[in-house]
């Protein structure tokens, strides 16, 4: 029997706990296992409440990612200039959503688009539609003069954003910075800046913005991610695998949360990540006091041996243009970030 305060639920209280109920169910269970019967008992509720709201599990489905997308909204930066704009938005942006289209993308291929008659395009338009498009961005730099609204169709705004969401469903992982920077100084503000259009494709040295320094440390993880993803593909592995048995290596019996918070991602994404590990025979979960704890097999031990010394490896090419006193103050000086940030170690 449910407790009193789940029976009592009603209106948009019932709702809401109904759509985490049914995206925790899809992140978890996959489409395909996903049920009515499956959210029902994770919401504590009947079937006949869920079939009251939405006909059947597509529909179900659809609104749990609408929800989610809703209550986790994309905060629109305001730095005094389009690029700058541009930049931190679509960096915002490919690292919230990059778990969401991997769920999506799942979905999808797992039977959502045969099921509703939907093209994966029209799926897309129902989950998300025109949200990515920042308005205020746009006004902003109108009202600086930076670009001429009435000049420019939809067609040519929506460009970066449709790129970004391409990049997403092909990789199921944020953009790199310098792919990122691309998109906005090569292919967009040249289009919406510049009358003479191609001349202006290629800035010249001295005109080209200097780095900041998050674009700095932003180049330097994908550096030194380059030189793991190629050492992780000659054993089978993704990058993000590699790091996951790397942890539990170090960490046997972790909860699903720490491995999330470990690899920087969302619990979406490590959901997935641990179900293909574990179809391989990679890594196993067990109930220990009450709680789910994930441990690397022999296997997956066999496969990651070795990646110590290959973080060894991409730390020295990063940092090989650094004499050791160097590397002390550039330690300290990361330390105090890390040490002034929310969570930092």
């Amino acid at each position: 029997m449910a407790p009193e305060t789940v029976r009592r639920r009603r209106g948009e209280q019932l709702e809401s706990a109904l759509l985490a109920a049914g995206w925790d169910e899809l992140v978890e269970a996959g489409y395909a296992r996903l049920t009515m019967e499956s959210v029902a008992v994770r919401a504590r509720t009947s079937e006949a409440v869920l079939y009251r709201r939405w006909a059947n599990k597509d529909e179900l489905v659809l609104a749990a990612m609408r929800r989610h997308r809703d209550d986790h909204p994309i905060a629109m930066p305001d730095t005094g200039s389009l690029r700058g704009d541009l930049l931190a938005y679509l960096t915002a942006a490919s690292e919230s959503l990059a778990g969401f289209f991997a769920i999506a993308a799942a979905a999808a291929i797992s039977g959502l688009s045969a099921h509703t008659g939907a093209t994966p395009g029209q799926i897309r338009d129902r989950i998300i539609g025109d949200r990515l498009l920042p308005r205020d961005i746009y006004a902003r730099a109108h009202a600086r003069g930076e670009i001429d609204l009435t000049r420019l169709s939809g067609t040519v705004l929506e460009m970066p954003f449709q790129l970004m969401r391409h990049d997403l469903l092909l990789d199921l992982a944020p953009l790199r910075p310098a792919r990122i920077r691309s998109i906005v100084d090569e292919l967009f503000l040249p289009l919406v800046q510049s009358p003479a259009g191609v001349k202006d494709l290629t800035p010249s040295r001295e005109n080209k913005p200097r780095p900041k320094s998050g674009d700095l440390f932003r180049s330097i993880r994908w550096v030194r991610r380059k030189r793991i993803e190629e050492w992780s593909r000659t054993r089978g592995l993704t990058f993000e695998q590699a790091m996951v048995l790397g942890y539990l290596e170090r960490q046997p019996g972790a909860i699903q949360r720490d491995v999330a918070e470990m690899s920087h991602t969302t619990p979406a994404n490590v959901s997935l990540l641990l179900k293909g590990l574990e179809r391989r025979g990679l890594v196993e979960r067990r109930t220990e006091g009450g709680r789910k704890r994930v441990y690397a097999t022999e296997a997956g031990l066999d496969l990651v041996a070795g990646l110590d010394a290959v973080l060894a490896e991409a730390d020295e090419m990063v940092f090989a243009p650094l004499d050791r006193d160097e590397r002390d103050k550039l330690e300290a000086m990361v330390a105090k970030i890390d040490a002034h940030l929310p969570g930092g170690s």
